[in-house]
C-alpha cells in the first residue's frame, strides 16, 4: 500500500462524509468533483494512482472516482476512453466496468448524483464521470451564453426550483450544439448548476461546494465573453428580485392573485396570425405567422420530445414542415388553400392528446363565412377578429358568400388561394352614412365607436390597429386614449382584476396610461367610457366598452452570426442537421433575397478541442436566390476534393457562414452526433484504417460486428471486438462495416484504392432463397449500404453498383426475373416497345398496367397518388388493402426505408403473395423517373 495514496483516500473520505452529513435530507446530491483536493494534491494522484492497477485498485476506489471525474471535466465531447488510456499507463479495455462499479458505490455511500436522461442510458459508463464533473470545460461557454440569453426569463417566480430552470434551459437551447443538448437532458442537474452559478459569491449555503464552485467560475471567466455574460445575468436577476423602478403617470396595478402568474395553456401566446400580402396587380397571397412553441415545450419533457421529433403541416398547405420546426423561433408559411375552419391551423403527423387539446383551443380560425383584414402601410393585411371597420381605412374581405359589387366602397381583387368564393377590397370613407352602416351590418361588419386607443411611447409590436399588440416582460405598456364626445371618466380593468378609474380633462386632450411590466402570457385590458350626466340626460346609451389583448413574451437575445437583415432568409431542411448530413450533401439549403444580390459561402471545420482544421470558401459567389438544387450542385464540386474528406473525418463541428454583404449574414452550425457504438475512420500514411469505439458499457454484452466486402456485398464476415478495438487497415477495395448493440447501430462504407486493374469493382450476387426472412435481411442490408457513412476512393461509382445489384436481387425475387430484365431494358432505352412490355408484364390477366400508365406522372400529391393507385388496384381485382398498396409504393420508391415501418414484418409476406401490386408500383416509379429524366432507386 502506498502511504501517500492511503492518506489521500482517507482525506477525501472525510470530505465526502462531511458533505453527505450536511446535505442529508435535502434534494441536492453530491458530485465527485467536490473532492476538495488542491491542484498539487490532484497532480500527485494523477501521477501515482495508475501504478495501483497491477496491485489492488479497489483499495483506492474513491481516488479512482475522482481521477475519472477530473478527466471528465477536461472531456472534449468525443473520445473519453482514448484520452483515459493515454493518461493511464497499463489501463486495459476490460477495466472500464470497474469505473462504473466504483461510481455506483460512491452514489450509495454518499448519496452521489446519478446520471439521467437518454444520453446517460446510451453512454452508461462515461455518463458517470462526465456527470460528476458538473460542468465540463467544453460546455462552459455555451452554458454561460444560454443563461445570459434567458436572463429575463430566469427571474420569474415559477422558475426558482432546479427542475423548472433545467426544463427552461433544455427547451430554449434549440440553436445549441448536439453535445450541449445532450448535457441539458439532465434537467435537475443543470438547474442545480444554474442556481449555484447565479447565487453570487460562493458560500457554505450554496448547492455546490464553495471551492468547487469557485473553480468552475474561475474557469468560466477564462473563456472569452463568458465572464461578462455571467456577471450581466447575475445583475439582471438581482435587480429583478428587488423590484421594478418607479415611474410617473397613472399606473394600473397587476392583479395580485398568484394564479395569474402560473403558466398554463390559457396563457401561452401561440395563437397564429393569418395575414395577407400584396404581391402586385391587385393580387394577394395568404400566409400564416406562427409564434415559437418553446413556451409549450417548457410545460413537460414529453411535449418537448414530441415537438422535437414530429413533423407538422399547416392547415391550407400540402407540405410537411421538418421536425422541430415550431421550436426554432417564429415561423411563416404560405397557404395554397383557405384554411378549413373545422380543423386547427396546425396539424401534427401523429397524435398527442395534450397537443391536440391545445391546438383545438388555441389554433383555430373562426368559422366565417366572412373574414376581415386591415391593410397596413407595409402592404400587409392583418386579420381583424372583431370585424370592426373604421373610417379612412382600407380592408380586404374574404368571404364564402356573395357580396353585392354595386357598392361603391367594394372592389373585387384576386386571392392566390383556393376554396374561397370571393375576395374584395373595402374602402371605408371618412363619413359613414346610416345606409352604408346598414349595408356593412348585412356583411356582418360593424363601424367602430369613437373612442380610440393606441400604443404610445415604445411601439407595440404586431399592433393590428384593433386591440392586439405584443410587449416584452421588461417593458411597461403605454397607451393613449382619445375620444370625440363628452366623457367623465375612463375605467380600466386588467385580467378581470380591480377597476382603476381615471378622470378625463376634455375631448381635445388625449389621456395616456401606463401598465406595470407583466409576466409572459396573454392579458386582456378592458376599457369603459362613462359619459357625463349632461350627455346621458340628452341621449342615454350604453357606455362604450372595448377590449385590448396584450401578448407578453421574453426579449429575444441578439446573437452575432445570425440573419441581421430582413432581406436575407436562410432555410435549412432538416432543421437540426448533423455534420454527416451536411457532408453527404443531403442538406436542402435555400437562401432567399432580392434579385441582383449575391452570397458567399465559407465552411470551417474544427476538432473537438476547438482547433481549426479547415477554412475554405465554397466556390465563387452565387446569385440570389439560391435553390436547394443549386446549393447541392455547388457543394458537390467542393466535396470532390478527397483531402477535404480526410479533414472532415478529424472534425467534431462545422460552421457554414453565408455572407450577403448589405443584406446580412447567417451562420449554421453542424455537429458530429456521437453514437454509443461508432466506427472511427482515419488516413494513416498510405492506408485507410478503422476501429470501433464502444461507449455503451453494457454488462456482459458486446456488439455484433460484421464486414461485407465490395466483391461479396451479401456475405457477412463476423469480426471479434478485440480485433477492431485498435486501428486496422482496410483491405482493398474495401467494404461495409456494421456494429450492433441493443438498439444502437453504426455502419460505414470504406473504399480503398487498389491496382489499376482493380479500379472497377464487380460485386457478386448469388441467387436468393425466396422467403420473407431472406428478403427482410436483404432489405436491412440494403439500408446499411445505402445509409452508411461513406469514405474513400471511387466510392460513389462502386457503391452505386452494389446498391443496384442488391435492388436487382430484391426485385428479381419479388417480381420475377422477366420483370427485372424488362426494367433494365426500359431504363437503357425507354421506347414505346419497352414500355408496352412492362405494361403487359405488370399483370398478364388484366389491363392493370395500361390503366396505371394513364396517370403515372400526373400526381404531385402523394395522398392523391395513393388514392388513385388503390382505386385502380380494386377495379382490376389486384388488391383492396390500402396498407398493402401504400407499402408497395414505398418499397418501389425507397426500398431501404420500408424496414422502419411498424408493420413491415406483416406486410412483406403479404406483398410476396401478391407480386402484381409491387410490379404496378414499380411501373409507376419507372414512368415517373422516365418523364422527369431522373434516376430512381435501383438504376441497374
Amino acid at each position: 500500500m502506498d502511504p501517500r495514496l492511503a492518506q489521500m483516500q482517507q482525506s477525501v473520505e472525510i470530505q465526502f462524509d462531511a458533505l453527505a452529513k450536511a446535505r442529508k435530507g435535502s434534494s441536492y446530491p453530491i458530485f465527485a468533483l467536490e473532492h476538495g483536493l488542491n491542484e498539487t494534491d490532484m497532480q500527485q494522484v494523477k501521477m501515482m494512482l495508475p501504478s495501483s492497477i497491477s496491485q489492488c485498485p479497489s483499495r483506492y476506489w474513491l481516488l479512482w472516482v475522482i481521477y475519472a471525474t477530473e478527466l471528465g471535466y477536461d472531456y472534449e465531447g468525443d473520445e473519453y476512453w482514448r484520452s483515459f488510456e493515454a493518461h493511464t499507463p497499463s489501463w486495459e479495455y476490460q477495466h472500464r466496468m470497474r469505473i462504473k462499479t466504483w461510481f455506483r458505490k460512491f452514489q450509495n455511500a454518499y448519496d452521489g448524483v446519478r446520471p439521467s436522461g437518454p444520453w446517460a442510458e446510451h453512454f452508461s459508463i462515461i455518463a458517470w464521470p462526465i456527470t460528476h464533473a458538473i460542468l465540463p470545460l467544453y460546455l462552459q461557454r455555451q452554458f454561460a451564453k444560454l443563461l445570459y440569453d434567458l436572463r429575463f426569463r430566469l427571474v420569474s417566480p415559477s422558475t426558482l426550483d432546479a427542475h423548472s430552470i433545467g426544463r427552461l434551459l433544455a427547451v430554449h437551447a434549440s440553436q445549441a450544439t448536439k453535445r450541449f443538448k445532450v448535457f441539458l437532458e439532465q434537467e435537475e442537474l443543470t438547474g442545480q448548476i444554474a442556481l449555484a452559478l447565479l447565487g453570487g459569491e460562493p458560500s457554505e449555503g450554496t448547492l455546490i461546494h464553495p471551492l468547487t464552485l469557485k473553480r468552475i467560475i474561475a474557469d468560466l471567466e477564462k473563456v472569452r465573453n463568458a465572464r461578462e455574460w455571467l456577471n450581466e445575468t447575475r445583475r439582471v436577476v438581482s435587480d429583478r428580485f428587488r423590484g421594478i423602478g418607479r415611474g410617473t403617470g397613472p399606473v394600473i396595478p397587476r392583479p395580485t392573485d398568484s394564479a395569474s402568474d402560473r403558466l398554463d395553456t390559457s396563457d401561452l401566446a401561440i395563437r397564429p396570425n393569418l395575414l395577407l400580402r400584396h404581391v402586385g396587380a391587385g393580387k394577394w397571397s395568404v400566409f400564416l405567422e406562427i409564434k415559437s412553441f418553446r413556451p409549450v415545450a417548457a410545460l413537460s419533457a414529453e411535449i418537448h420530445s414530441f415537438l422535437e421529433s414530429t413533423r407538422c403541416r399547416l392547415n391550407g398547405a400540402q407540405d410537411f414542415k421538418p421536425t422541430g420546426w415550431l421550436l426554432s423561433g417564429d415561423r411563416k408559411g404560405t397557404l395554397q388553400s383557405w384554411p378549413d375552419p373545422t380543423l386547427p391551423l396546425i396539424r401534427f403527423e401523429r397524435s398527442n392528446p395534450k397537443m391536440d387539446h391545445l391546438l383545438e383551443s388555441e389554433c383555430r380560425l373562426h368559422r366565417g363565412p366572412i373574414w376581415l383584414f386591415r391593410i397596413g402601410a407595409d402592404g400587409i393585411a392583418h386579420h381583424i377578429t372583431s370585424r370592426i371597420v373604421r373610417p379612412n381605412f382600407d380592408y380586404i374581405v374574404v368571404t364564402m358568400k356573395q357580396i353585392p359589387e354595386t357598392l361603391e366602397v367594394v372592389t373585387p381583387c384576386n386571392l392566390a388561394c383556393k376554396n374561397v368564393l370571393g375576395c374584395y377590397r373595402l374602402q371605408i370613407p371618412s363619413s359613414v352614412s346610416a345606409e352604408l352602416t346598414a349595408l356593412l351590418g348585412d356583411m356582418e361588419l360593424q363601424v367602430a365607436r369613437t373612442i380610440r386607443v393606441w400604443p404610445a411611447g415604445l411601439p407595440g409590436r404586431s399592433w393590428d390597429g384593433e386591440g392586439r399588440s405584443e410587449w416584452l416582460t421588461t417593458e411597461s405598456p403605454c397607451f393613449g386614449v382619445s375620444y370625440d364626445h363628452s366623457v367623465e371618466s375612463l375605467s380600466f380593468c386588467l385580467n378581470d382584476g380591480p377597476e382603476t378609474l381615471i378622470h378625463t380633462e376634455g375631448p381635445e386632450d388625449p389621456l395616456f396610461v401606463r401598465l406595470t411590466p407583466m409576466p409572459i402570457g396573454t392579458h386582456k385590458l378592458t376599457v369603459k367610457a362613462k359619459r357625463t350626466p349632461e350627455l346621458e340626460s340628452v341621449a342615454p346609451t350604453p357606455a362604450a366598452e372595448g377590449f385590448m389583448q396584450l401578448t407578453v413574451r421574453d426579449p429575444d437575445p441578439w446573437a452575432p452570426g445570425v440573419t441581421s437583415h430582413s432581406g436575407l432568409i436562410v432555410r435549412a431542411d432538416p432543421d437540426y442537421a448533423d455534420l454527416d448530413t451536411l457532408w453527404r450533401n443531403k442538406l436542402n439549403l435555400s437562401v432567399n433575397g432580392p434579385e441582383g444580390f449575391t452570397a458567399t459561402f465559407l465552411v470551417t471545420l474544427r476538432s473537438g478541442d476547438g482547433r481549426e482544421i479547415l477554412t475554405e470558401r465554397i466556390g465563387n459567389t452565387m446569385n440570389l436566390p439560391v435553390t436547394p438544387k443549386a446549393w447541392r450542385k455547388r457543394f458537390d464540386h467542393f466535396l470532390a476534393d478527397e483531402t477535404r474528406t480526410w479533414k472532415y473525418l478529424e472534425a467534431a463541428s462545422c460552421t457554414l457562414k453565408i455572407d450577403a454583404e448589405s443584406l446580412g449574414t447567417s451562420t449554421l452550425r453542424f455537429e458530429h452526433e456521437p453514437l454509443p457504438v461508432r466506427w472511427i475512420v482515419r488516413s494513416h500514411q498510405r492506408d485507410v484504417v478503422v476501429r470501433l469505439e464502444d461507449d455503451c458499457g453494457q454488462d456482459d454484452a458486446h456488439p455484433a460486428i460484421y464486414f461485407y466486402s465490395m466483391e461479396h456485398p451479401i456475405d457477412p464476415k463476423c469480426l471479434e471486438l478485440q480485433s477492431v478495438r485498435s486501428y486496422v487497415a482496410v483491405t482493398p477495395p474495401g467494404g461495409l462495416y456494421v456494429a450492433k448493440l441493443a438498439s444502437h447501430t453504426d455502419a460505414v462504407v470504406v473504399s480503398t484504392p487498389a491496382g489499376l486493374q482493380d479500379l472497377q469493382v464487380n460485386p457478386a450476387f448469388p441467387p436468393l432463397h425466396r422467403s420473407a426472412a431472406t428478403l427482410s435481411k436483404l432489405l436491412h442490408l440494403l439500408g446499411h449500404w445505402h445509409g452508411a457513412r461513406r469514405f474513400g476512393f471511387l466510392l460513389d461509382i462502386r457503391l452505386q453498383r452494389i446498391v443496384d445489384g442488391l435492388s436487382h436481387s430484391l426485385f428479381s425475387s419479388m417480381c420475377g426475373k422477366n420483370w427485372v430484365d424488362a426494367e433494365i431494358f426500359f431504363r437503357k432505352a425507354p421506347t414505346e416497345g419497352a414500355a408496352k412490355n412492362l405494361l403487359m408484364l405488370a399483370d398478364r390477366r388484366t389491363n392493370f398496367g395500361a390503366a396505371l400508365r394513364d396517370f403515372g406522372s400526373a400526381f404531385s400529391s402523394v395522398a392523391r397518388l395513393s388514392d388513385q393507385f388503390l382505386a385502380t388496384a380494386v377495379r382490376y381485382g389486384i388488391c383492396s388493402d390500402r396498407r398493402l398498396c401504400d407499402f408497395a409504393l414505398r418499397l418501389a420508391h425507397q426500398p431501404h426505408v420500408t424496414v422502419l415501418d411498424a408493420d413491415f414484418d406483416s406486410l412483406l409476406p403479404s406483398l410476396m403473395d401478391n407480386p402484381a401490386i409491387l410490379r404496378g408500383a414499380r411501373l409507376l416509379e419507372l414512368l415517373s423517373a422516365s418523364s422527369s429524366k431522373e434516376v430512381a432507386v435501383g438504376t441497374y
